[in-house]
């Protein structure tokens, strides 16, 4: 018996059996965080750093990506120019513990170099080559600071910032990312986001008043592949692929009095039904192609 529930519980946080189960798993942590909420005003009524314009979001993941080298200052400027409203990009540490924007562990697909980011200092990893795999681009592009990016980004701009990791609290890559939003942040509307609710927590805990998105995936073991840490982060959105939208789910999440950041857009059509549910943010990689869908074509 002993083994055969053992099996159960290792099926169940592997994915094995997650059709029947996440659904009612996410409803139960979207619901209790109405029922958290309820008697309150809503996380986003909160004098939060950087209310979210009106209307859904349109935001570049990691830039202008489907034509421009990801998490670079040129993917970043194109995403704004093909008529987004922000971007998304990740953020890790160098070896001298400057937040920097980049989304794999390692240098070796995006950079002209092998190794970790923790291999080298800010100013190496700045001047390593992070365009020319991408193939045709105009200009060398590196691996940019967080706080330059900050700089680079106009005026109300929407900015989701992901934490990579996990990683533990002493290396200090949220309170580091805190420190840079606080510095350079207050001009533009900045939401953190993780798939990794430790990290969250200690945003919350450092800096109340940025708003902190949970980030699902439905392969993931269970504790982050449903919205448990909800209710338990006082998030102010959630941010699952486009797989586990429906109305349901972005009903649920709005009743709750969170956003819904949708991310892995398969296609145009996808993002007419995902807009026409209500959701508030749509995260893609070909910015320009889904902008006529937001009254932002240029």
């Amino acid at each position: 018996m002993t083994s055969t529930l053992s099996r159960l519980v290792k099926g169940a946080l592997r994915g094995r059996w997650s059709a029947p189960i996440d659904p009612l798993l996410r409803q139960v942590a979207l619901r209790s965080t109405a029922l958290i909420s309820r008697g309150r005003s809503s996380p986003l009524a909160r004098d939060t750093l950087g209310h979210f314009p009106p209307g859904p979001l349109l935001l570049g993941h990691r830039g202008a990506k489907a034509r421009a080298p990801e998490n670079t200052l040129g993917a970043f400027q194109a995403a704004l120019d093909d008529g987004g409203h922000g971007v998304e990009l990740d953020v890790t540490l160098s070896g001298d513990s400057v937040p920097m924007v980049l989304h794999d562990d390692t240098l070796d697909r995006t950079t002209d170099v092998f190794g970790k980011p923790s291999d080298f200092d800010a100013d190496e990893l700045g001047e390593l080559d992070a365009a020319s795999w991408f193939g045709a681009w105009p200009r060398p592009e590196g691996i940019p600071r967080l706080e330059d990016v900050l700089r680079a980004m106009p005026d109300g701009a929407v900015v989701n910032v992901e934490l990579k990791g996990p990683s533990p609290a002493w290396v200090g890559l949220e309170r580091r990312v805190v420190d840079v939003i606080r510095a350079h942040g207050a001009r533009m509307h900045i939401i953190v986001s993780s798939f990794h609710p430790a990290q969250l927590l200690e945003v919350r805990r450092l800096a109340p008043r940025i708003p902190i998105g949970v980030l699902l995936w439905p392969e993931a073991l269970l504790p982050l592949r449903t919205a448990w840490a909800v209710p338990l982060l006082g998030a102010d959105a959630v941010h699952p692929p486009s797989s586990l939208v429906d109305q349901t789910f972005v009903n649920a999440a709005h009743a709750a009095g969170l956003r819904v950041h949708v991310w892995n857009v398969a296609d145009l059509n996808d993002a007419r039904r995902l807009l026409n549910l209500g959701v508030d943010a749509l995260i893609v990689d070909d910015v320009a192609a889904h902008a006529p869908l937001f009254g932002r074509a240029r």
